[in-house]
Order: C-alpha cells, then sequence, then structure tokens
C-alpha cells in the first residue's frame, strides 16, 4: 500500500527513521559481539603489516600519563561523569549534566613487543574504578570542589537557604564517576594498525600504531556514519572478550528488538 495521506508519511519519518538507526547500532553491536567471542587476539609482531589488529597484553605510559579528576590517581586514559538526580512532577531519575574523557598515547606489550596505541577516537569500554555521591547543599571533596569552580556549565551544589529556624538545602544529589585505563593493567584493543617507521622510541617496540581508521576521518559524513556502522572497531578496555562480548551481544539485542518493535507498532497504527 503507498502512503498518501502527509500525517501517516510523516509519523513514518518521525519515528522509522530514528529506529532504523536504532537497529543498525544493535547490528553494529551484535557483530562486534560475534567477533569478541569467536575470535583471538593477534601477536603485536603483526602489527607492522598492517590493518585491523585485535591485541590484549598489559597497558605501559610512553610519555607520561593524566591526572584523574576526581580521584587526582595518574592513568593512561579516564572516562569521567558528572550525574544529578532531578525531579520533574512525579518521576525522579538520574541525568549525566557533564561528561568528559582524557588520555595519552599509550604502549601495549603482549609479551612479544610492544605497540603504540593513539587513543584520539576511540570507543572506551572500561570499567568503574570509583564513583563520589554528594548530598545536595554539601560541599563535595575538594578536588571535585575544584572541579565544578573550573566547568562553566557544572554550577555549585552547596546551596541552601536560611530560613532563620532552619537552614533548607537546596542542591541536588551528585554523582562524580570515573572509568580508568591505569598504568600496568591488562588491555584489549581493537584498531586498524599501520607501519610507522617514527613511532618506535624504545628497544622491543615495534614500527606501527593502532589507532582509527582513515575512514573515520573522511570528509564525506556517508563514509564516515558508514564506517560508524560496518567498518572495523577502534575499542579500549580493560575487560576480559568474553565480558565485552556478552555485553555487546545483550545491548545490540535489545537494540535491534527496540528499533523492530518501534516500527511494526507504527505499521499496525497505520493500518488501524
Amino acid at each position: 500500500m503507498v502512503l498518501t495521506d502527509p500525517v501517516p508519511v510523516a509519523v513514518v519519518l518521525v519515528v522509522a527513521v530514528p529506529a532504523a538507526f536504532v537497529v543498525a547500532y544493535g547490528a553494529s553491536e551484535l557483530r562486534l559481539a560475534s567477533h569478541l567471542l569467536r575470535s583471538r587476539p593477534d601477536s603485536v609482531l603483526e602489527t607492522t603489516e598492517g590493518g585491523p589488529v585485535e591485541l590484549r597484553g598489559e597497558a605501559r605510559p610512553v610519555r607520561g600519563t593524566v591526572e584523574a579528576p576526581f580521584s587526582g590517581a595518574d592513568c593512561l586514559a579516564c572516562v569521567y561523569e558528572v550525574e544529578e538526580y532531578r525531579s520533574s512532577g512525579k518521576s525522579s531519575s538520574w541525568q549525566t549534566i557533564d561528561s568528559g574523557e582524557e588520555y595519552v598515547p599509550f604502549l601495549v606489550d603482549d609479551g612479544s613487543a610492544s605497540v603504540l596505541v593513539e587513543p584520539p577516537g576511540a570507543d572506551f569500554r572500561l570499567s568503574r574504578d570509583g564513583r563520589v555521591e554528594v548530598e545536595g547543599g554539601t560541599r563535595p571533596p575538594e578536588r571535585i570542589a575544584r572541579y565544578i569552580d573550573s566547568d562553566d556549565d557544572i554550577d555549585s551544589q552547596d546551596t541552601s537557604i536560611d530560613l532563620r529556624v532552619f537552614e533548607l538545602k537546596t542542591g541536588n544529589d551528585r554523582r562524580f564517576a570515573e572509568y580508568r585505563l591505569d598504568p600496568g593493567s591488562e588491555v584489549h584493543v581493537l584498531g586498524i594498525a599501520r607501519h610507522d617507521t617514527t613511532v618506535a622510541t624504545r628497544s622491543g617496540q615495534v614500527n606501527a600504531a593502532v589507532g582509527v581508521g582513515e575512514a573515520i576521518l573522511d570528509p564525506n559524513r556517508w563514509v564516515r556514519l558508514r564506517h560508524r556502522f560496518v567498518g572495523y572497531p577502534f575499542l579500549i578496555s580493560d575487560r576480559s572478550e568474553r565480558r565485552l562480548g556478552l555485553k555487546a551481544a545483550l545491548v545490540g539485542t535489545a537494540s535491534v528488538l527496540a528499533g523492530v518493535g518501534v516500527v511494526a507498532a507504527v505499521l499496525v497504527f497505520l493500518r488501524l
């Protein structure tokens, strides 16, 4: 049946297009899960040949570290987020009000050799190393307080109203979480290797670097979009292949079912 009524056509476009992206995302997660659960890591020595690689080994610093914003720990990569507990009508939920990531180049050593990893553009899937919960109206720990003061997008939660009889705290509860890749920890990396004779700086390091595929930097947005869904992933994680694969399979299955379910519901609605 050809849709001619502008209202149903608009409904299909508004709902089906986002649903298609959800399905595509789910399919990419399922493809990642299949790869992780069925493949074995490559040797670092193979990275000099270039192309897609999967590595597992010890993460080591090559040019220093970064300082995690909330704990102050020295790390090779850190993903952080700030959540605030907000109420709207009868519902309340935790909402992310700020997030970010910091990293430096690092080495992956699998025992045979080490190779440089260049993190820009990576999909970080790191385990949470700590979360600090701060009650609204109270001053957070000093490091977190300095972080809030330096970030224009986050206002102070240490606010209250003096009612003479008592002081009413008006700030919202917040959670400050860090996900870190620490020096010496085991790391799993999927990415595109390239032969490069300029990157080796120490004995045992191969002439190669691992990073994002060139397609993700293409000026054509459709090429970038296609690579995002069907290209080889660039992933950095401190989790095991099994844990990574099972979570990707769960997320992928849920996304595909949700997207297909939305499209099916729209089609049923249009037939009524």
